[in-house]
């Protein structure tokens, strides 16, 4: 059996422990990485097996800690080209286009009197 005796942070490699005092004849030695969390390899007799269920990083010291997200944004400025109304009514539709149909018309009256002049 190899034993690595390489410590870091001051906290030996692998602990060790079995899984009962009280029935040693059936008991697992059960060893534990304390270099990379979720290493275990447990024994009984001469039968062994080693599983790993972690994370795949090294222990470092202290529990890696994603950053937090951004602050959200502030909301877009409401003005008057962005802010909901109410359609108007087919009668309200009607008036406006009536309306932009007599303007149309003045300004092309104005357009043909310069032309005229010039």
């Amino acid at each position: 059996m190899f034993i690595c005796v390489s410590e870091m942070f001051n906290t030996p490699p692998w602990t060790s422990k079995l899984s009962s005092i009280l029935t040693s004849q059936y008991a697992i030695a059960v060893l534990r990485s304390n270099l990379w969390p979720g290493a275990f390899a447990y024994a009984r007799g001469t039968k062994f097996e080693n599983i790993y269920v972690g994370w795949g990083l090294k222990y470092v010291g202290e529990a890696y800690t994603p950053p937090g997200p951004p602050l959200p944004l502030n909301e877009y400025p409401s003005g008057s080209e962005i802010t909901e109304l109410l359609d108007p009514s087919p009668e309200e539709e009607q008036d406006f286009k009536e309306l932009l149909e007599e303007q149309e018309a003045v300004l092309e009256e104005t357009d043909e009197s310069e032309d005229d002049e010039d």
